[in-house]
């Protein structure tokens, strides 16, 4: 194999092209599709009973399955680092799909007035909202509070400049004993400060059209689907199956770029980035078969010739228009899963060709994708109402489960999580009433981000430009594919050392 070697300079303070990635967002995309009109507000659900206790004197008290609801202290007063007093609290974002259900939650549950909460919109994705966040930082504009995706999330909080500690707002480590772990380790910098937190946790699992599992496959339920795609080779045999079935109009997965999600998330053990420099070998290490599954699987049919975030991608999912049926299902996360997510996209929104017609298995492997953080800009001037927001949305039992009840996201909070799937009361009208919770909660306990570094975006989106070049032929061997992805990378983010 023909190695690169490039050592570049260390780029000035924090070169936010060069940096990392979704989901609730997402993309690597980003863990959200995007939005083009701004919304104030939204109608909450309110479920949550006038008997529940507000969560800062929520009692301990174990599950049937051994689950321990940790009581969570009270949310503590500013330091007086950071300025207060200011008129709006202005909040940085991609979209308002998940913000727009905010603003009543957070404003039930302090008493803060729901007109002081705003937004200002980047209105784009991933890479390029990351890059856009840098612009509006330089440009002087108000934030107070910022989301940040979970590819990107570590190179905000790596840099002082950018976000400020939480406990400058109140917020301590210990008020996230119900979280699940790996969201508080990617909201600590590399000095052990906690700078962000998480409402959210983004298993993934494998979303595919029922309709078409009956016709080609004989399958009414979800359980025999997971039992016919439970490992890779399982799922690529039963992918020939659909394919000959359908005449060669049906791909299993939705693109190359959904398989590199969950194959990554799933199996992927070691990080790309190692003592500051990304080898060959490492890379390869890094990949294992990955790069060989998608050549063969996408030269055979099995995988479409679509990419994630373009026009042709979701619509696959419908019955009818020009790429009506070309997939039997995709690769979500949790936050693609409701109300306007992806998911909804792919079934023509409500009404649409097939809408309800999905179920939700956990596919070949246990895998995440994404989740999002609220940090704190260091020159907000509204610190008070900055901690109770993240307070409200991260910590908060009773909040964060009218949130689920609202939203249907899956939130990073064990407690709720594990009594709204043991109440059995979600019913996802997207999968036709199926509860996605009760197949993706097991699943959110395994999700590990211990190899994640501020660079993943750029190098996932570099990887898979390569990987689709290498299917399209217009590289001509694995060798090469590897190689034009060392190339790119080193091109692409000239902090680190490729060789």
């Amino acid at each position: 194999m023909n190695k690169l070697k490039r050592t570049l300079a260390l780029m000035a303070a924090l070169a936010m092209t060069a940096t990392a990635f979704v989901g609730c967002g997402p993309d690597d995309s980003s863990s959200k599709s995007d939005s083009s009109k701004a919304e104030s507000s939204a109608e909450s659900s309110d479920s949550s009973s006038d008997e529940e206790s507000d969560s800062s004197s929520e009692e301990s008290s174990e599950t049937a399955d051994g689950y321990q609801n940790v009581d969570v202290p009270a949310l503590g007063e500013p330091d007086g680092s950071l300025k207060d007093g200011g008129k709006q609290l202005t909040i940085l974002c991609w979209n308002d799909d998940d913000l727009k259900y905010m603003y009543d939650i957070v404003a039930d549950a302090t008493g803060m007035d729901k007109s002081m909460i705003t937004y200002k919109n980047v209105g784009t994705s991933g890479t390029q909202a990351n890059e856009k966040y840098a612009q509006v930082f330089s440009s002087g504009d108000d934030v107070d509070l910022y989301f940040c995706d979970a590819d990107w999330n570590m190179a905000y909080q790596n840099n002082d400049e950018y976000s400020a500690p939480l406990s400058a707002v109140g917020i301590t480590e210990d008020m996230y004993a119900n979280a699940y772990g790996y969201t508080v380790a990617m909201g600590t910098d590399k000095n052990g400060v906690l700078k962000g937190a998480s409402w959210q946790a983004a298993a993934g699992g494998y979303c595919y059209r029922t309709d078409l599992a009956e016709q080609y496959l004989g399958i009414k339920d979800a359980d025999a689907m997971q039992a016919k795609i439970s490992n890779w080779d399982d799922f690529w045999a039963t992918a020939k199956e659909v394919y000959d079935a359908s005449s060669g109009e049906t791909a299993m997965a939705d693109s190359v770029d959904g398989v590199w999600r969950a194959y990554s998330n799933g199996n992927r053990t070691s990080a790309w980035v190692q003592d500051g420099k990304i080898t060959a070998d490492n890379a390869a290490a890094c990949l294992g078969d990955f790069i060989s599954m998608a050549k063969t699987n996408y030269d055979a049919g099995y995988i479409t010739g679509a990419s994630q975030w373009t026009d042709d991608w979701l619509p696959q999912g419908m019955s009818d228009g020009p790429q009506a049926n070309k997939t039997f299902g995709f690769f979500f996360p949790t936050w693609s899963l409701s109300t306007g997510s992806q998911l909804e996209t792919a079934e023509g929104g409500e009404g649409g060709s097939t809408y309800g017609k999905y179920n939700i298995v956990n596919g070949p492997t246990s895998w995440f994708w994404g989740g999002t953080w609220i940090c704190v800009y260091p020159k907000t001037d509204n610190a008070k109402e900055a901690g109770q927001f993240i307070y409200t949305m991260t910590a908060d039992a009773d909040a964060m489960q009218k949130y689920v009840d609202a939203r249907g996201d899956f939130v990073n909070n064990k407690g709720v999580m594990d009594a709204t799937t043991k109440a059995g009361t979600n019913s996802n009208p997207l999968f036709g009433g199926q509860d996605q919770f009760q197949i993706l909660f097991n699943s959110a306990d395994k999700i590990d981000m211990s190899i994640a570094s501020e660079y993943d975006a750029k190098i996932n989106t570099d990887l898979q430009n390569a990987v689709q070049d290498y299917c399209n032929g217009v590289t001509a061997s694995e060798d090469d594919c590897l190689n034009a992805f060392l190339d790119a990378v080193a091109a692409d983010v000239t902090d680190i050392t490729v060789e």
